[in-house]
């Protein structure tokens, strides 16, 4: 997969995403995708990749998903998320590429399903809930 450039898009803009090396691909109302490029430092113990790391990718994707469609002046927080690992994560097998798809979006909470794979094998799938809420005024300043 190849980044697609989305301009001013404040997930791509998180200075994580730059830290992690994500690539943000194709996304529209339903469904979304993002890879991660591996690197020896991901790596825990047993040279798998760590399961934060898997894990970040994962609620990164679901964000990328659900912030393209929130309107000027909401804003969403992760509630709850449950990863289940089916396989280790390899560097040797290359990039672990994450399809995030919408389940429900409410006004309050929106659900979204996330699968993990590396050369088309399934890593991990995922059940991520988002709060989504007016965003809060900016705090007045002293005079």
């Amino acid at each position: 997969m190849r980044g697609v450039t989305h301009a001013n898009d404040p997930v791509a803009a998180m200075p994580v995403s730059a830290i992690f090396g994500f690539l943000f691909g194709a996304r529209d109302e339903q469904q979304a995708t993002v890879e991660l490029p591996l690197r020896p430092e991901f790596l825990q113990g047993e040279a798998r990749v760590h399961g934060g790391i898997l894990a970040t990718l994962a609620d990164t994707s679901a964000v990328y998903l659900l912030i393209a469609g929130l309107p000027l002046g909401r804003t969403l927080t992760s509630i709850e998320f449950k990863l289940n690992f089916v396989r280790p994560a390899l560097l040797e097998r290359g990039a672990v590429a994450a399809r995030a798809r919408l389940v429900k979006r409410g006004r309050q909470v929106a659900l979204v399903d996330v699968e993990l794979e590396q050369q088309g094998e399934l890593v991990a799938k995922g059940l991520f809930t988002y709060l989504l809420a007016d965003r809060a005024p900016p705090p007045l300043q002293a005079q």
